[in-house]
This record gives C-alpha cells, sequence and structure tokens, in this order.
C-alpha cells in the first residue's frame, strides 16, 4: 500500500509559524488529595486499573502544575466549612507541597489570608491576628514564615496566591471595600491594597523567582475590570491576573471571552489564568439545585463539552497561560459514608463518586498546553504512525525528514484510506506501550479528524486513540509537520512536465551522430536495446521505425 522515501530537493515548507515563547500551565487544585488517600477513596484509570500514584497518573495524562490552598488555622473554621473541605493548615500543605514539586509538577500555592473559605460573601480576618494596628505586620510576618518554611520543605512555590478572591479586598471589616475603590462601612481599598502589598513584599524577599498572582472571581465581569483598574492606582507589582470561572455563577463562555479581550487590551503586560474551574458531572452530595446552563448538562458528557469548549476559548487568547479546574480529585468511593471527606459539596471532580472511574472530561483539558513549550523539540525524530485501520508501533508508516527550522517532511503513496498520527520519540521508546504511547509520544485530534490534502491542520498533545484520517488515490503526498506551531499540511506530489528533447536518443542532453547510430541499432534489433524512446519518437506517431531515423538525420544535418 505505501512507498516510503524522503524529499530532499525542490521542497518549499508552507505555512511554518514562530512558537510562542509562553509556557503554558495546566493541571488542578488537589488540596483535599491526601485526605481522600487517607480515607481510602479508591480510583480507576481510562483502562479500569487502580490508580496506585495520583501525581503520577496526571503527569501522565498531560498535566504540569498543581494549586494548593493553604489557611491560617482552619481548626478555627465552622463545620459547615470544613465539610466542604477546609482542612489544609501548614504542616499539610508542606507535606503535599513536597509531593507535588518532587514529582515534576510547578507548584501555585492559594493563600487564604484567614481561617476558612473567602470569597465575596466572606473574607474574616484570622481569629489570632487580635491587634488591628499591626494587621498588615502580621501578612508580611506569615507570609514570609509560609514561604521560608515551604522552601525548607522542598516544596517552593512557582506561583503565589496573595489572598484568594479578593474582588471586595480581603480581611474584613478592616480590609473591605468595593472594586470601584470605594469604602465598604468602615473598610477601605486603601487599607486592603496596603495588606495585598505588604504579601507581595514578602514574596519578593523570599520567593523573588516565583510570580505573583492577584486573584478575583467572575460574579460580575464589571466587576472584574473595575478592580485591576483601580488597583493600577495602588500598585502594579504582581505579575498574573488569576480568575475564578464557573459557568452556572458567571455566565457562558461568551462572558468570560469578552472579559478577556478587554483585560488582555487594558493589562497587556499581564498574563491571566483561570486559577479556578469547574462543571459538575452530577450534584452531590445532597442534591442541591445549581442554575446550570443548559449547554452543558451536569453528565459526564456535559463536564466534557464544557471542557473542550472552554481549551478552545482559552487558546485563542494569547495572555492566558494557565487552568486549573476545582477539587479535580474529589471522589468518594470506596470511603465509607460515615467517615466521608467532604459532607455537602457539588462534585466538579473527574472522578466518578459512584465508580471511582475517571471521566473524559480529565483528557481535554492538556489541550490547553497546545503549542506551550509541550512540543516536541527541533531535534527530536519524528515518525507517522498508524496504517489501513491496522497500527504498529514497532513498524511506523515512516519516519520524517528533519528540514531545520522545526520541519519535518515524509513522503507517502497512499493507495488506501489510511488513519495516522504525529508521534516524538521512537518506536524503541514506545516499547510496543500503547498507554505510554498516548500519553507521552503522540499529537493527534481530539477526535477522528478526516482531512483534505492542501489544508493546514493544528495537533495537540493527546493521549487517547483518536486520529487523522486521510484517503488517498495511489499518488505520492507530501506530508509537512512542524513541532514548533504543531502544526501539518498533506499535499499531493504531481509528476512533473518533461518536455521531449527530440533525437537525444541517449538521454545524454545533446543530439548528435551518436544519437543516429544508437537509433539505427534499436530499429535493425527490433528494439532491443535500451534508448529513450519518447525523445527517439521524431514525429510522435508512438512508433519508432525508418521514418524516425531519417527525421534525425534531417534534424542534425539541418542543424
Amino acid at each position: 500500500m505505501i512507498r516510503h522515501y524522503l524529499v530532499f530537493t525542490c521542497l518549499l515548507f508552507v505555512g511554518s509559524i514562530a512558537a510562542h515563547a509562553v509556557n503554558k500551565f495546566v493541571g488542578g487544585d488537589i488540596s483535599l488529595l491526601t485526605k481522600y488517600e487517607q480515607h481510602g477513596a479508591i480510583y480507576y484509570n481510562e483502562n479500569g486499573a487502580r490508580i496506585t500514584n495520583m501525581l503520577n497518573y496526571l503527569e501522565s495524562a498531560g498535566m504540569n502544575a498543581m494549586r494548593v490552598r493553604l489557611f491560617v488555622d482552619p481548626s478555627k473554621a465552622g463545620a459547615e466549612d470544613q465539610g466542604e473541605g477546609v482542612c489544609q493548615d501548614l504542616p499539610y500543605v508542606l507535606a503535599l507541597g513536597q509531593r507535588i514539586k518532587s514529582a515534576g509538577f510547578h507548584l501555585l500555592l492559594d493563600i487564604h489570608y484567614s481561617d476558612t473559605w473567602t470569597d465575596p460573601g466572606q473574607h474574616s480576618t484570622p481569629a489570632s491576628w487580635t491587634v488591628t494596628s499591626a494587621l498588615a505586620d502580621s501578612v508580611y510576618s506569615y507570609t514570609k514564615r509560609v514561604l521560608n518554611a515551604m522552601i525548607d520543605a522542598g516544596a517552593r512555590p512557582d506561583f503565589i496566591q496573595v489572598g484568594n478572591e479578593v474582588t471586595y479586598g480581603m480581611m474584613w471589616p478592616t480590609g473591605h471595600c468595593y472594586p470601584s475603590g470605594a469604602n465598604y462601612g468602615t473598610g477601605t481599598f486603601s487599607t486592603f491594597a496596603n495588606y495585598l502589598k505588604q504579601g507581595i513584599k514578602a514574596c519578593r524577599e523570599v520567593c523573588p523567582d516565583s510570580e505573583i498572582v492577584i486573584h478575583t472571581e467572575m460574579g460580575r465581569a464589571s466587576n472584574v475590570i473595575a478592580f485591576y483598574e483601580t488597583l493600577k492606582g495602588y500598585t502594579t507589582d504582581y505579575d498574573i491576573i488569576g480568575l475564578s470561572y464557573y459557568p452556572y455563577w458567571h455566565g457562558d463562555l461568551s462572558v468570560l471571552d469578552n472579559l478577556l479581550t478587554t483585560l488582555e487590551s487594558s493589562h497587556p503586560s499581564k498574563k491571566i489564568q483561570i486559577v479556578e474551574t469547574g462543571y459538575p458531572h452530577a450534584y452531590y452530595p445532597s442534591g442541591a439545585s445549581y442554575d446550570l446552563q443548559s449547554t452543558w448538562p451536569a453528565t459526564e458528557a456535559g463536564q466534557k463539552a464544557f471542557a473542550q469548549q472552554l481549551v478552545a476559548l482559552l487558546n485563542g487568547h494569547d495572555n492566558v497561560n494557565g487552568l486549573y479546574w476545582w477539587f479535580p480529585e474529589a471522589n468518594e468511593y470506596g470511603i465509607n459514608y460515615t467517615n466521608s471527606v467532604t459532607t455537602d459539596w457539588y462534585n466538579c471532580g473527574w472522578w466518578d463518586n459512584a465508580t471511582g472511574q475517571v471521566m473524559d472530561a480529565l483528557f481535554e483539558v492538556p489541550a490547553f498546553l497546545d503549542g506551550s513549550g509541550d512540543e516536541p523539540s527541533d531535534s527530536v525524530e519524528i515518525y507517522i504512525v498508524g496504517g489501513e485501520g491496522t497500527w504498529s508501533l514497532e513498524q511506523p508508516l515512516g519516519k520524517m525528514k528533519n528540514m531545520g527550522d522545526g520541519n519535518y517532511v515524509d513522503t507517502l503513496t497512499i493507495a488506501a484510506p489510511i488513519y495516522f498520527v504525529f508521534a516524538d520519540g521512537s518506536p524503541e521508546q514506545w516499547n510496543n506501550d500503547w498507554t505510554a504511547f498516548n500519553a507521552n509520544y503522540r499529537y493527534g485530534p481530539s477526535a477522528t479528524v478526516t482531512i483534505s490534502a492542501g489544508n493546514t491542520y493544528t495537533t495537540a498533545k493527546r493521549n487517547n486513540n483518536y486520529s487523522y484520517y486521510f484517503t488517498g488515490d495511489g499518488s505520492d503526498y507530501l506530508f509537512s509537520f512542524n513541532v514548533d506551531d504543531l502544526t501539518f499540511k498533506v499535499e499531493k506530489i504531481e509528476e512533473p512536465q518533461v518536455t521531449p528533447l527530440y533525437g537525444d536518443v541517449n538521454d545524454d542532453g545533446v543530439v548528435n551522430i551518436s544519437d543516429v547510430t544508437l537509433l539505427i541499432d534499436y530499429v535493425l534489433n527490433n528494439g532491443a536495446i535500451l534508448i529513450n524512446e519518447v525523445n527517439s519518437d521524431m514525429n510522435s506517431d508512438h512508433v519508432i521505425n525508418i521514418t524516425d531515423i531519417t527525421l534525425l538525420i534531417d534534424y542534425i544535418l539541418g542543424a
């Protein structure tokens, strides 16, 4: 079916685009993972096998960053808040943070300057911080103590959230304010900004290479815009705009899209990260009702559709470089209900609580890394892997030729419909292990995509067996793959049109007496001599005989 050879000359690769230098980060808030493990939660992968190391599994699925929240003294939180997952004190976070960093992930540390949840409805000051005049100093000293402890534990954070959902300030009532800058009761924006600046100061001193995140929620998109505009008057010493986005509270994706466009225009020097997002596949565990967007029903399929559409939207915004799912590890399967981790919280996780089985949304989110540094290097080996419905890791369709500047090419003769993907590494690295191959080496679509010759397509790092589908007609096709922007193109190679040099019987580029002698021998020996028959057919009548010899002699004498 397939004849494999390389094209070395006369190659023009169209559509090569320089890669964005910015890195991207994708993962989730796994703050409860330790509790789930301690309580005996059981997790299964896509093949039904039990997951024994969650961090390794998430890494193999394409994640590269994790978020963990920190409370000052969660033991002082109310019973309801503790039932929703408030338990992360400093020793807990040090241990989990060390695991995350040891597993090779980037770490986002979410500091709640409170003993419990902080959000638009509550921002209580830590119970032990009783001297109002010293609250700014408390923020500074606490932040320094936390970060020094993280470093000592081998858990230096790469990103630090100074406060959580601070749209209305933090550490109420003194730091309570409106996004517009107006005071809220006895609280003022200037007091809040001072708390914020003291936290940032500590971060810059202890972790100068870490990036600072200022985190707001999207209860009203206009509040987010007003907040960052107001903050300009007090400080711009931060790196990342962090957003919470939940469609059932904040509106459909068009609301997020418009907000991102505005923020990119108003704050072009700031990166943007979605530090909290998620969509439930079921109500959990109390059956509480939420006003869900009808576009995505509260099912596994709805959750997957939301993840796909969210990732596609975010990949259309150049300043967005982070995406974290809320409670991705939420899973009570295998835990006795009397020993549950959470008692009254909705389920945005990636595992089904009824079965412990991983769900499809997990595999959609890593596509956010498209073109973001997760692509192979310019010097890696690239293969086309596939076949006519029969796949082989040991004998790929072809090894591509590295043409430099991130461009790889290969030519295949396609005489029947094929399925294929691109893969880096080599068959030796794949080791005929489909799980490892899918998770670590392949670049393809999230579904089987039918392609046409001449069009440019974008691949992504995937971890399932979906593929591209192409129908050939027996012709040679040039496959061009660019590792910098992960695009590819398939082009039909047309046979070149060659103008015959009539009389050049021996095909040496010159017409002379040698051609006459060879043509005479050909006619006398009834075609037993090898000649260029097209050039020898002087009158183009598709017959080579004495007439052609006469015309050739006349041609030479005339010349």
